[in-house]
Order: C-alpha cells, then sequence, then structure tokens
C-alpha cells in the first residue's frame, strides 16, 4: 500500500475535501495508442443524478462539466474531449504521447457526496511490422541449423518481441526466448516447423511468420536425377548418329566383301 502513498496525497491536494468522500485512490492503468480514443468511466460510486463532474490532469484543471454543459476545457484537448453517460464517463480522442499522465475524476451528486477514481494512462506509437530474415544457416541432409531475426524498419524502445512454433496444422506453442532473435536446430522429421515473430507494445502488436525455411534435400534429389537425365540425352545425341552410320555402313561393306574377285 506504501507505493500508493503519493497518488493519493497528489488526489488530496486537488481536493482537499475528499478526506469525507468516496472513491477509488489507487490509480487504474490505462494504456493507448497514439490517434486513438479512450474512454474513463466513473462508474462504481452512487447512482444519484449528477450535479457536476470535474476532471484534472497531472495537477492542471482539465474539464469541468455541470448543468450537461462544458463550462470549463483545457486549451491542449479543445476539440478532442466527450462527456458521455450523464458526465460519468470521460472520452479523449486523437491521443498524443504528451496526454500520457494522471488524471483524476471527480463526480459530485445532488446529494452534495462526491466519488473520485484516478486514472494512469500511458499513450504508445504504433509498432512498426516486422519481418523475419534467415542468417548463419548450415544445412546437411540430416540437420538444419539456422538463426531467424525479427527485423523491424525502425528501433521502438518500448516494443517486446514473442516467438511461437508450430508443425504442421497444430495450434502455436511458445518458443522460449524473448528478444528479436533465435537459434535453431532442427533434423528432417521436422523442417515443417512454421515460426511466428509477434512485436508487441501494451497497446498494440503485429506478427509475421516463416515456413519451411531449411532446405528441401528431396527436391534437390530430384534436381539432380533431372541433371543426370539430360547428360544422358546429351549421350545420346552424341552418339546416335555415330550408331546409325556403322549400322548403315555394315551392310554395305558385307556387299562390297563379296562382289571382291577371288
Amino acid at each position: 500500500m506504501m507505493k500508493h502513498l503519493p497518488e493519493c496525497f497528489l488526489v488530496l491536494s486537488i481536493f482537499p475535501s475528499l478526506l469525507l468522500t468516496g472513491g477509488e485512490y489507487v490509480p487504474v492503468i490505462l494504456n493507448g495508442l497514439i490517434n486513438q480514443s479512450i474512454p474513463m468511466s466513473l462508474s462504481g460510486g452512487p447512482s444519484d443524478p449528477v450535479h457536476r463532474v470535474i476532471w484534472n490532469f497531472k495537477t492542471n484543471p482539465l474539464v469541468t462539466y455541470t448543468n450537461n454543459q462544458l463550462i470549463f476545457i483545457n486549451e491542449k484537448f479543445k476539440g478532442r474531449l466527450e462527456i458521455l453517460d450523464d458526465g460519468r464517463v470521460l472520452k479523449i480522442g486523437h491521443l498524443r504521447l504528451e496526454d500520457s499522465g494522471l488524471y483524476i475524476g471527480m463526480i459530485t451528486f445532488t446529494n452534495s457526496t462526491n466519488y473520485v477514481k484516478v486514472y494512469n494512462l500511458t499513450v504508445y506509437e504504433p509498432v512498426p511490422t516486422p519481418s523475419i530474415v534467415a542468417k548463419e544457416r548450415k544445412n546437411r541432409p540430416d540437420w538444419c541449423n539456422v538463426t531467424l531475426r525479427c527485423s523491424v524498419p525502425t528501433n521502438k524502445s518500448s516494443s517486446s518481441y514473442t516467438w511461437k512454433y508450430r508443425h504442421g496444422g497444430s495450434d502455436f506453442q511458445l518458443y522460449n526466448n524473448s528478444g528479436d532473435t533465435i537459434q535453431i536446430s532442427l533434423q528432417p522429421e521436422s523442417w515443417d516447423m512454421e515460426v511466428l515473430c509477434i512485436i508487441h507494445n501494451p497497446a498494440d502488436f503485429k506478427n509475421v511468420s516463416l515456413h519451411k525455411f531449411c532446405p528441401d534435400y528431396s527436391v534437390k534429389a530430384k534436381s539432380t536425377g533431372g541433371e543426370l537425365d539430360l547428360t544422358c540425352w546429351i549421350k545420346l545425341y552424341i552418339y546416335l548418329p555415330i550408331l546409325t552410320i556403322l549400322s548403315l555402313s555394315l551392310p554395305l561393306l558385307c556387299l562390297l566383301n563379296k562382289r571382291k574377285p577371288e
């Protein structure tokens, strides 16, 4: 509980009368995505009619709503705020990175009771679309060693990596690695493996998969057989005319030999 004391003191410094009111002072963690929207609800309090709603962002007034009207709004948020559900929900649109921080909302009901709720919002950029690059490949007919790297156009420090794998049509299973690179060693019976790289942050994720990244030596064997067949055809085209000439000249030699005078 001690780790929440700073947030509680901040709430009380903004709304001193809260010592006698109800609410949730431990911040609710929210993760938002840049240019998207996110709602913050003051649900959980009484269902009495709402008289006034006040929201603060960090230590600055954000918006005041009373009698179904906005009577104050922070200049930085103009055109991006909506008050919904009779003041019980604040919706922030077109999120920006600088919108990250502590939001404190207080409802005052018509019976003069108050209810408070605190949110801690972090806004993230979308993660980039990844690709899988195979490198440092060492292959043998009975073994495949390969290093796979999940590559992204830009390096986002807030992004994390998760790898999964599967064989055939089975479900993906978690691969025990959380970095952008994995090393795989496979025997031929596992060369149908498909790997999945997921790049993510708390608000967004994207993934890419790679299938059959080890060579199929059976295909190479067929290809080699084709080359041998082609060589045979070349030899046939060379020797066939010679054999034809010999076969035609043999009767002629026999005929000449018969006509030779004794």
